[in-house]
Order: structure tokens, then C-alpha cells, then sequence
């Protein structure tokens, strides 16, 4: 599709100046960003363009469209601002005392555990109250811990300083129990997900020097999805530029701000950017990616947010309540069908298959009927996922997992205490000795679990890997001759474990394949880090039909969207009490609607069942009473 005059101005607009797009849904935002660093590349012999999303899909695609542009992985970083900030302080981390080669604790269990020994370790006595039986307790227990990991996360996303912490946060003692788990998470030689901007900023904001290595070599930056910047990664973003780079391109939408949660605000694009950078601001407003049945439903949602561009197609649009779940779950069904029997369609390109759908849902919970009925109608379908990766299953792959963290860093009594368990043997006295993993891989050989033998071997293997050019895979082929050879015992816990473990030592081939494809570095180190950074994760390629939250639906669409259990306190949902978080609701409804590039039908049950057994009546979604008035 040729630019229109609207995109081609913001994308030949002058070089050296900051540049705010305003983009709706389906105008070509991420077209128009794409097509900015080309022209600033063909337009400078040197200069180097630094492009930020939101995720390593994102950063993926935006790299694909370039792929025709001399020199472009020479002169285009495009990366998340997450990737970017952990390169900053892997090499200059140390200007700061971080300890060298830290790793990331991305999981939220690993962040508790920790959180939970600094108390420890700080007098809290709380091993009692951990054991108790009454259930009820345990759940207070779990909540408190939870509520005490959510407000370490906004001091984090929020940059909050030690004052504005005590003024918000008035227990007494609360910023000595933050301070604590900060200095468990270093000595224990690791970082949480929110500490990566945290630190980096904190390292361009101290160590000008290591900032100015960096604008020397890059002169412009453009943001995706700016509407969805925290304050840490907008600060980030300010500190990078410092007062030398002016070339800033910022493009977002407000009216698909879904992150609030994450302390995201699109007060970042409209209001600190504008401040700050005083930028020339530009709006697109054509959408040419829906038709206009899609298009009328998002404007009634958010009205005159798109406009109809000459060449909409007609489209199709349906808003339908079902008795019930089951109902509503077999009505889809059935409407997949129908639409799959059509062959071809003049509004769909090409032959009509699953592949041009998507169901969205609010939440992964409201999939579970349609997933039953799904199997009874023999659709193959496939639940997309977020970008962290999920834990392994089989003895053999929690072993792997555990067994490189550790031969990273021996001090990580946190996952050496899970490797203990997963092992069944007794931990250490102590943690950081090099030759750990061979006392766990002795201890394992006597051990009652799974194959104790296989998982000793590989304790063993992993020990002998180099940290700086670990050869994975003749790792992968020892093991993987080895696992077949058990398959082919008869034991009882044959079947499920071997095929398990195989399936998650080839996902450690893929993963590490793609990581020195991606030319991501050599090290043991940078090839966890790249896992926890969800940069390994492959791509997305669903056998069948695509179900998808509204979360992790953003940034893509397809020719048939199907939304459903509308229901008032599904979407929205029901803890969205205050104004804004309403209208966080209603930009994620928009979002869902306008992933459609050509049919939408929305459905909800008159009723559901709760998981005690009792049949409750529902009401339609305030969002649906707006679409059909």
C-alpha cells in the first residue's frame, strides 16, 4: 500500500528534531515508524538509530521490513527498552558496584523466596507463621507477601526516592524491609525484571561518561507504543537522550493504553514528552486496516477515533447473547464452520482458514468451556502465550534449568535450594563453592527420583560446560542419545518422563540455536540473560486456531475476530471500580474490537456457572450497551 500525504510528512519530516505521532488503530503507526528509520538511515552516510518496543516480537518484525536497508543491523539497534537497559548494565554495571555477570530473577516465585530470607535474615520471625495449618492463614500469608512484591514493583516503575517511599508507604519500617530484599537480591548475585531499568538509569544518570559512549555512537531514537511507557522506562528513555540527542520520535496511541497495571500512563506521550522535548506533533486518524462494520463498532467506543478511509470494505458485524457458556462455546463453533465452508470470501484474501481467526477473551479463564468444545468439534486450536517462558515439567528439565543457573552463579542459594528438592537430597551448608554441582550430582546418584543416574550425568556434563563458549550442543546430542535409549526400557515411569524431558532438552537446542543466530553473544551468561529477557521464546506459529487474551493480542489482528464472555465484571472487569480504570477496560475493549481487519462477532451467556455450582445470571458489558446504541 502506497504512503498516504498524512504518513509521508511525519516520515519525511527534518531530521534533528523531536517528533510526536498520535496513530490510531490500524493507521500504520508501526508502518510509519518502520519507514522513519529508513528514511533517516538514506538520509545520513553514518548516523545510527536506536528503535524501542514493547516486545521481541515487535523488535522482530520492525527488523524483518528492514531487512532490504544496507548496513541495517550495523546501524539500526532495534530492540525492547528492557534488552537495551541490560546492556547498559552489563558493561557498565560495575561503575555503580553491581557485582559482575548478575543474573535476572524473572519469576515472581524466585522474587518471594528471596523476599522472605532478607526478613529472616533481618530478625523477622516468620518461619512459624509460614508452617501454620489453617488454610485461611496461608492465604493471608500469601496475600501480605504478595501485596509487599506489588509495592516493591511501584517504587521500582515509579523511581521513587527514599522520602517519597516514607510519605507513601507509612508503616513504620517499610523502607528498611525494601532496602533488605534489594541487598538479598544482589547477594544472592542477581536482579528482579524491574531492577534492570531501575539500574540503568541509575548508571547513565551517575556515570554521564558511559551515557555519552552511547549518544556518540547513536543520534536518533523512536519509540513504538509510546503510550504505554512507565516512568522508569520514559526516565530511561530522557536520561539516554541527555541534552545532546534532539532526534526523538515518539508514536502511540492513548485510546489503546492497557498496561495501567504496570504503572504504564499515556500521560508520558501527551504531557512529560511535550515538556520535555517540545515536539512537532503530528495525528493520524485514516484507518486502513479495518473495514468499516469494525470501524463503526470502535468509534461508538471511543468516538471519532478512526475515520473511514475510501477504500474500507463493508465488512460484518454481530452482537449476539447465548444462553449460556455452553451455548455460547458452541455457537462459535459452529460459526467457524460455517465460515471455513464458504472456501473464499471477496473480503478475505486468499483461501479462508483458521489461521485468519482469533477468539479474544478478557482472561484466559473465560476459554475454558470453549476449549472443551473445541476438542468436541475436532478444531485444533492453540492458546497464545505472554513472552516469559514457562517452567519445566519433567525432573530432567527442572535439573537442566537449575543446574545452569547454578554453574552460573553457585551463590543462588535460591534456585540450588530448588535443585535440592527437585533432587530430593539434602542442601549444602553453604553456597558459592565452584564444585557444588558435583556434590549434588554424588548426592543425586543414590537419590529416589526419576533416572537418578541420567540427572547425576547431567550435573556432571553441566559442570564441565566453559561459561564463555559452553558447547551446547554436544550437550543436547549426549542426552538426547541417551534419553532414547531409557525410552526403549520398560519401566513404569517410562512414557510421560522421557518424553517430557526430551521435548525440554529440545527446547534448550532451540533456544540456544536462535540465540547464536540472533547473534545475541557467546557466554552461558548472555544466553540466560537472553531467556529471561523472553528474547529465545521463537516465534508464535500455532497449529490451528489462535485464542488470545486482549493483552497478549495487541500489536497484532486478523481478518476474523471473534470476542467473547462480555459479560458486566468479565469486561469489564469486575475489581475496575475508579474512573480511570474504566476507561483502562474500554481502551483494552477498543483493542480487542479493532484486531479485526475484517468480520467481528461479539457474544456473552444470559448465564454462567460458578466454579461452587450455583447458575448466576449475567448482564451484558456496558461496553456492548455502547455498541448497540
Amino acid at each position: 500500500m502506497n504512503l498516504s500525504s498524512s504518513q509521508s510528512q511525519i516520515i519525511q519530516a527534518p531530521l534533528g528534531q523531536a517528533i510526536q505521532v498520535l496513530a490510531s488503530a490500524g493507521s500504520g503507526k508501526t508502518r510509519v515508524l518502520t519507514e522513519r528509520v529508513r528514511h533517516i538511515v538514506l538520509s545520513t552516510k553514518k548516523d545510527r538509530v536506536i528503535a524501542l518496543t514493547f516486545t521481541n516480537k515487535a523488535a522482530e518484525e520492525m527488523l524483518q521490513r528492514l531487512t532490504d536497508l544496507e548496513d541495517v543491523e550495523d546501524r539500526c539497534w532495534i530492540s525492547t527498552i528492557h534488552s537495551v537497559a541490560q546492556r547498559v548494565i552489563s558493561q557498565y554495571g560495575h561503575t555503580i558496584g553491581l557485582p559482575a555477570e548478575l543474573q535476572i530473577f524473572e519469576r515472581d516465585q524466585d522474587r518471594k523466596t528471596i523476599f522472605l530470607q532478607s526478613l529472616r535474615e533481618n530478625g523477622v520471625e516468620i518461619d512459624s507463621f509460614l508452617e501454620v495449618d489453617d488454610v485461611n492463614l496461608r492465604k493471608n500469608r500469601s496475600q501480605i507477601i504478595q501485596n509487599y512484591m506489588d509495592r516493591f514493583s511501584i517504587i521500582k516503575r515509579e523511581l521513587l526516592t527514599e522520602d517519597e517511599v516514607k510519605a507513601r508507604y507509612t508503616e513504620e519500617g517499610f523502607w528498611a524491609t525494601y532496602s533488605a530484599y534489594q541487598q538479598a537480591l544482589i547477594e544472592s548475585g542477581g536482579i528482579d525484571f524491574d531492577d534492570i531499568l531501575v539500574y540503568a538509569h541509575r548508571i547513565l544518570m551517575e556515570q554521564p561518561w558511559c551515557a555519552d559512549i552511547y549518544r556518540a555512537k547513536f543520534k536518533h531514537i523512536c519509540v513504538d507504543e509510546a503510550q504505554d511507557l512507565n516512568r522508569a522506562q520514559y526516565e530511561f528513555i530522557k536520561a539516554f537522550c541527555g541534552e545532546q540527542i534532539k532526534s526523538i520520535f515518539m508514536v502511540g496511541d492513548p485510546n489503546q493504553m492497557i498496561y495501567g497495571f504496570n504503572g504504564s500512563s499515556n500521560k508520558f506521550l501527551c504531557d512529560f514528552f511535550i515538556k520535555d522535548f517540545l515536539p512537532q506533533r503530528y495525528t493520524l486518524t485514516e484507518n486502513y486496516r479495518s473495514s468499516q462494520a469494525v470501524i463503526e463498532l470502535a468509534n461508538k467506543l471511543k468516538p471519532g477515533s478512526q475515520v473511514i478511509t475510501d477504500f474500507a470494505l463493508k465488512g460484518d458485524q454481530k452482537i449476539l447473547a447465548l444462553d449460556d457458556e455452553d451455548t455460547e462455546a458452541e455457537w462459535i463453533c459452529q460459526s467457524i464452520k460455517n465460515i471455513l465452508s464458504l472456501g473464499e470470501h471477496p473480503e478475505i484474501e486468499g483461501r479462508i482458514s483458521l489461521n485468519n481467526m482469533v477468539i479474544i477473551a478478557r482472561n484466559r479463564f473465560v476459554f475454558l468451556t470453549l476449549e472443551e468444545k473445541l476438542k468436541t468439534n475436532t478444531i485444533p486450536f492453540s492458546l497464545k502465550k505472554g513472552e516469559r517462558g514457562a517452567e519445566s515439567n519433567s525432573t530432567f528439565g527442572k535439573v537442566l534449568d537449575l543446574g545452569l543457573r547454578l554453574k552460573l552463579n553457585p551463590k543462588d542459594w535460591v534456585d540450588g535450594k530448588k535443585l535440592c528438592s527437585t533432587l530430593k537430597v539434602s542442601p549444602p551448608t553453604s553456597w558459592g563453592d565452584e564444585g557444588i554441582l558435583l556434590e549434588l550430582s554424588n548426592k543425586a546418584r543414590t537419590a529416589e527420583i526419576p533416572f537418578s543416574d541420567l540427572q547425576a550425568d547431567l550435573l556432571a556434563a553441566i559442570y564441565q560446560l566453559k561459561t564463555e563458549a559452553p558447547n551446547i550442543p554436544k550437550l543436547y546430542l549426549a542426552f538426547h542419545k541417551t534419553l532414547i535409549e531409557l525410552g526403549k526400557q520398560d519401566t513404569p515411569e517410562r512414557d510421560e518422563e522421557v518424553e517430557i524431558s526430551l521435548l525440554e532438552l529440545e527446547e534448550l537446542r532451540e533456544s540456544w540455536t536462535l540465540f547464536r543466530k540472533k547473534g545475541l553473544g557467546e557466554s552461558l551468561l548472555a544466553f540466560r540473560n537472553a531467556m529471561a529477557l523472553g528474547q529465545l521464546n521463537g516465534e508464535y506459529d500455532p497449529k490451528g486456531l489462535t485464542l488470545s487474551t486482549v493483552h497478549t493480542m495487541k500489536g497484532l489482528e486478523k481478518d476474523i475476530v471473534f470476542l467473547m464472555g462480555m459479560c458486566e465484571g468479565v469486561f469489564p472487569d469486575y475489581r475496575a471500580k475508579l474512573p480511570h480504570e474504566i476507561d483502562e477496560e474500554r481502551n483494552s475493549a477498543f483493542v480487542a474490537v479493532t484486531r479485526s481487519r475484517r468480520w467481528i462477532y461479539i457474544t456473552y451467556p444470559k448465564r454462567r456457572k460458578m466454579p461452587w455450582g450455583d447458575v448466576k445470571a449475567q448482564q451484558p458489558s456496558r461496553f456492548i450497551t455502547q455498541m448497540t446504541s
